[in-house]
């Protein structure tokens, strides 16, 4: 899913709102934030079990499921979004608002009467859409109306769409509030009289969010917010704390602040997406300018490491980011593995992939590095993605980097599914190769070897970690993680009964599909190309 800058802003602020959401004492907030909100925070209150920090409340996870309308209808339909957001609000195991209920209980066929601001505030995808202004208020007015009949909550919805659209245009947040309340065509919203509330309060904006109204409902939350937005020198990261830190419901004033503050600032929260956790979507953020479509060798510094690796950008839409884990000892540019990533970011998966420690470009000795090294490597991989790109989803190991990825996959919260080619159910397979100098190395500490007609210094931590380590313990451990297996019949390095105790070990969701004709390094381009094509269309299915 792409995440473009208004969902972006507007859910990394419902997810920074989660920590004092509902809670109504300020003094118990600045207790438990005594310098702001400015960190995602496990919910202070008891109204969200289950969660922590970083997670979205309600409000956020319903933005996630308009997104998720808009991208797979290509635009917004009236229709399509009651039953994406009836289908998505179906197994919601979070909190749940009684506008929600009571519109699922008519199975959306009715709104409820609710005058939350929380239904005007989800409509950030909206924003993010290539449509004229008009197109976007009625797409607006109509998702906030599948769920919220208040008429002002309705309103409100084109009155935030026309101050964005101003703000766009050149207008400060105050003249584009102006040019809302005057343009606007309301049923009943008097936006002039709520401007005037909210600019007529004092500098202390804890007693004015005490004297306005901490509740969710239309007439206390939307001047709040007003109020916030207009203060002097306000930004996206002043706003958000000051709105968490009056408290009460914090996260559909945030949401509304945040479109507001993207609007006028840019990508204002791409700071704070590392640890941000989008249950039920797949965010994909704004490609930074510096990626280009096609290979962009990066650098990423590491624990005193420095590691190689080349970012496969698609040419257009970006749907999900992945690693690719390379085979023992291959490195980054090894050809069947540069041609799998290349055919994933042709399929719109930007996918990373990076010399393990002492392999091709990164700095380091080889002999210092291991299969928990190469796991530790691919976690630190998943963060720097998070920071630069987007948080991966998907992680593709061929051969020894397929017991990688499933490694890793257990320590990167994001990660939705993985792909094995080739993978050996053990590790330790790999030694056989050298098995002749296994004692030497023990007792040495370190050898030198030849792979695949190249020399090699193992050390003896590469053997100490894969003989204590237990790979079927770690499988039976995924849950939840969708699991995909290829392996060739005839592969004759790593033989086909690896698959077999892989998938076995395995929890569902897990697939097999039997990579015919293909040898275990996938020298022969057509195969890569298979196996691109394969992980595209199960990838699409599973995220």
């Amino acid at each position: 899913m792409i995440m473009n800058k208004y969902l972006q802003a507007a859910v990394v602020s419902d997810a920074l709102s989660l920590g004092p959401h509902w809670i109504y004492n300020q003094t118990k907030i600045a207790r438990l934030y005594p310098d702001g909100i400015k960190n995602f925070a496990d919910p202070g209150s008891a109204y969200h079990p289950g969660k922590s920090a970083g997670d979205l409340t309600h409000y956020g996870q319903q933005s996630m499921i308009l997104a998720g309308s808009l991208e797979t209808r290509g635009g917004f339909s009236v229709d399509g979004w009651r039953e994406d957001w009836l289908e998505g609000m179906k197994d919601f195991s979070g909190y749940m608002d009684g506008a929600s209920k009571e519109t699922i209980a008519s199975g959306g066929i009715s709104a409820s009467s609710s005058n939350d601001l929380a239904g005007s505030s989800r409509l950030a995808p909206v924003l993010d859409l290539g449509v004229s202004l008009d197109e976007k208020i009625l797409a607006a007015r109509a998702q906030t109306a599948l769920t919220h009949g208040d008429s002002d909550v309705i309103d409100s919805a084109e009155f935030i769409v026309r101050a964005v659209i101003a703000i766009e245009g050149g207008a400060d947040i105050s003249g584009a509030f102006d040019q809302a309340a005057e343009e606007g065509n309301y049923n009943s919203l008097n936006a002039k009289d709520f401007l005037a509330i909210a600019r007529s309060q004092g500098d202390d904006f804890l007693a004015v969010g005490q004297s306005l109204g901490l509740t969710c409902h239309f007439p206390e939350a939307f001047p709040l917010a007003l109020y916030l937005a207009l203060r002097p020198g306000a930004n996206y990261a002043s706003a958000i704390s000051e709105n968490g830190l009056a408290g009460g419901d914090t996260s559909a004033r945030a949401m509304v602040l945040a479109v507001l503050f993207a609007a006028r600032d840019g990508e204002v929260s791409k700071e704070y997406t590392s640890g941000l956790k989008t249950s039920g979507g797949s965010p994909v953020l704004p490609v930074p300018n510096t990626y280009k479509a096609g290979s962009n060798p990066v650098t990423l510094n590491y624990d005193g490491k420095v590691l190689a690796g080349v970012l496969e950008m698609p040419d257009g839409e970006v749907v999900a980011t992945a690693i690719f884990a390379h085979c023992f000892t291959c490195g980054k540019d090894f050809l069947p593995g540069a041609r799998v990533s290349r055919g994933l970011a042709s399929r719109g998966i930007a996918t990373l992939r990076i010399d393990f420690t002492g392999l091709g470009q990164s700095k380091g000795s080889f002999e210092d590095s291991s299969f928990i090294t190469n796991v530790d490597e691919l976690v630190y991989a998943s963060e720097w993605l998070s920071s630069t790109l987007c948080p991966p989803t998907l992680l593709v190991g061929h051969s020894l980097g397929g017991a990688a990825v499933l490694a890793a996959a257990a320590k990167i919260d994001t990660i939705k599914a993985v792909s094995t080619i080739g993978a050996p159910a053990d590790p330790g397979h790999v030694t056989h190769m050298f098995e002749g100098d296994i004692e030497k190395i023990k007792l040495d500490g370190k050898a030198k070897v030849s792979l695949a007609g190249r020399p090699f210094v193992i050390g003896e931590r590469f053997i100490s970690d894969i003989e204590n380590y237990d790979q079927k313990v770690v499988l039976g451990g995924l849950k939840g993680i969708h699991v995909l297996v290829m392996h060739a019949p005839d592969d004759d390095v790593v033989g086909i009964k690896n698959a077999g105790d892989i998938y076995t070990a395995l929890n569902h969701p897990k697939s097999f599909i039997s990579l015919a004709g293909a040898d275990h390094l996938l020298t022969k381009p057509e195969d890569a190309e298979y196996v691109a094509e394969l992980i595209r269309v199960w990838a699409k299915r599973v995220l």
